[in-house]
């Protein structure tokens, strides 16, 4: 029996494969909190998804999503996993726009469960190169699903995104503090190179993570962890010491940046 943040990594998992076999390659890019969570060793599980799309129409590309939501083999697949049903979206309601296209769906489980995701396309522009990999068999291991190639973004491509989501949302999310920690000790600071932040953005950044408690983080991200991961991270010192190290990574961007 899985649990609702694994019923939805579950999906997200199952969307990835059959978009790889059916979009081709280099014109998306998975990021976020999912790409960070398959590749990265996330602690985090994520509600949503997102992932940035280039050269493929808005019609196309929903034709090419509700192809794979309705296929009869994806739902065959998941209901191995308990998901019973999909709700697909409203298309008359959901929004379809040249930079925003985004597919709300309802899981419904063989226990009674409906859980909600999102999936959401970008086309404000790739940061940078994505790669293309294999999910690591350890992510997927827990669920019996064998490996395949996704494009996804770097770390240090996430680092960079994380960077501006904080500079940039009206209501800095603590979800991404903590992954700025998580990449930290992942990427190689040789690979920032002209960094395009100002020494303000820096500063702006360190004090923007400082300004966010930890009743947010415990509901935000904590909430979203396994039982185990909450012993751990659970606790107004964890976030302390996670708001600190990040600041200190910032704060090493920044030198590199200054040469």
């Amino acid at each position: 029996m899985y649990n609702q943040l694994q019923i939805r990594e579950i999906f997200h998992i199952q969307f990835l494969r059959y978009m790889s076999m059916d979009f081709p390659t280099g014109v998306w890019a998975l990021k976020g909190g999912v790409n960070l969570r398959l590749f990265f060793k996330s602690n985090r599980y994520s509600e949503d998804m997102d992932i940035d799309v280039k050269t493929i129409s808005v019609d196309s590309l929903k034709k090419k999503v509700i192809k794979i939501l309705i296929s009869p083999s994806f739902i065959n697949n998941l209901k191995t996993f308990g998901i019973r049903e999909i709700k697909v979206p409203d298309m008359t309601k959901a929004k379809q726009t040249d930079t925003t296209q985004r597919f709300k769906i309802h899981l419904l489980t063989y226990a009674g469960g409906d859980y909600f995701t999102k999936i959401e396309f970008s086309r404000r522009g790739f940061t940078g190169n994505a790669v293309i990999e294999s999910i690591p068999a350890s992510v997927l291991r827990p669920y019996g699903i064998t490996p395949f190639l996704i494009s996804h973004y770097p770390g240090h491509i996430a680092v960079i995104q994380k960077i501006s989501a904080i500079l940039s949302r009206q209501s800095v999310q603590p979800r991404d503090i903590f992954d700025l920690y998580l990449l930290s000790s992942q990427v190689k600071l040789s690979e920032f190179k002209n960094l395009f932040f100002a020494k303000k953005d820096f500063l702006k950044v360190s004090e923007n993570i400082m300004s966010v408690d930890f009743s947010l983080f415990r509901d935000l991200v904590v909430e979203y962890m396994s039982d185990e991961d909450r012993k751990i991270y659970g606790s107004p010192l964890a976030w302390d010491d996670i708001k600190l190290k990040t600041i200190s990574f910032i704060e090493e961007l920044e030198k590199i940046n200054e040469q």
